[in-house]
Order: structure tokens, then C-alpha cells, then sequence
């Protein structure tokens, strides 16, 4: 498969079914070159909005600013279905850092997110682990995101859910060429 979606979101909190999910980031990474394209932020209104203090000064959303700028929930589960349907009836797979906890908000926004997305995901927090248990990646200080983009040398500024999925696709990427530089 060429082309990995990457997926991330942030939240008003960590249950789906108690809290609202606010951003959606989307980029696609072409796996033969490392390019990456058709980068997007969608941002959900649902109101009224369930959300933890604690969840919004991390994700620095404010929910005003956010309103404003949000796009209904059914509207932007559709433009969630058009950005992964982009290859026209076959399946994508995705791929995201610590991604099961993005995909419990992704499935409630879009309940036909199993028949447009691969049952697989590429997990880079996983792979992490595996990369450190083999020796090929040293052992780190965690295996959270912004550790891992700063042993790949990848920029990266925490907390929005496009600049999420865009240093998760990067350090994929660079995760795929120290596994081939290896074999």
C-alpha cells in the first residue's frame, strides 16, 4: 500500500460517549517517497459542548474562537467520509500515534467509518516499541510522540490535531527507512 492516512484528533476529554471531539487533523503519506499531501483540519461544533477544563488548556482551544469555526458534526463527518474516499471505493488504512483513542471519537463521528477504512492501523507508538525491543531504535526516554520526533529530528509542536498527524506521518516515514536501512 502506498498511500497511509494519518490520523489524529483532540478532544473535550477522553470518553467519546461524555465528551465532545473538537479537531480532526488528516494528512496522507505516500510511503515510496515520504511526501505528504492533502493536509487538513476539520473542526466540529457539537453543541452543547462536553468538555474538561483540564482537556481544552492542553489542547489551547478556545471554545469560542472554536464555535465560530467549527463546521456541524454530520457536516464534517462528511468531509471525514470525502477525505478518506478519496481513492474511490477502496478501503484506506490509517495510521496515528497511540491511534485506538483516536478512532473511538473517529467511529461515533462517523458511523461508516469500517466500510471506507481498512480493519488494520499503523500504530508508531506500538512500532516504537518494537523498533527499541529489537535494537534497531535505542531506547528513549518514552515512547510518546514528541520524543520520538525529536530522536527523527522531526519538528513538531504538541497539542493540534494536524501538527499531530503531520510529525506521526514523518516519524512513520522516517521508521520505514531505518527498518530499511537494517535489512
Amino acid at each position: 500500500m502506498a498511500s497511509i492516512v494519518f490520523v489524529d484528533v483532540e478532544t473535550g476529554g477522553l470518553d467519546p460517549e461524555r465528551h465532545s471531539l473538537l479537531t480532526v487533523g488528516l494528512v496522507t503519506l505516500d510511503t515510496r517517497t515520504g511526501e505528504l499531501s492533502r493536509p487538513t483540519l476539520l473542526k466540529v461544533r457539537d453543541t452543547p459542548y462536553r468538555v474538561e477544563a483540564e482537556a481544552l488548556e492542553i489542547n489551547r482551544i478556545d471554545l469560542q474562537s472554536h464555535h465560530g469555526q467549527a463546521a456541524e458534526r454530520e457536516h464534517a463527518a462528511h468531509e471525514l467520509h470525502a477525505y478518506l474516499q478519496y481513492r474511490r471505493k477502496k478501503r484506506v488504512m490509517v495510521g496515528g500515534h497511540n491511534v485506538s483513542f483516536d478512532l473511538r471519537f473517529l467511529r461515533a463521528l462517523l458511523p461508516s467509518w469500517n466500510e471506507v477504512v481498512l480493519g488494520g492501523v499503523i500504530d508508531t507508538k506500538v512500532i516504537a516499541h518494537f523498533l527499541m525491543h529489537t535494537g534497531a531504535l535505542p531506547r528513549l526516554q518514552s515512547s510518546r510522540l514528541e520524543d520520538l520526533a525529536a530522536h527523527f529530528d522531526v519538528r513538531y509542536e504538541a497539542h493540534d490535531a494536524l501538527e499531530d498527524a503531520r510529525a506521526t506521518a514523518l516519524v512513520y516515514a522516517r521508521m520505514l527507512k531505518l527498518a530499511a536501512e537494517r535489512t
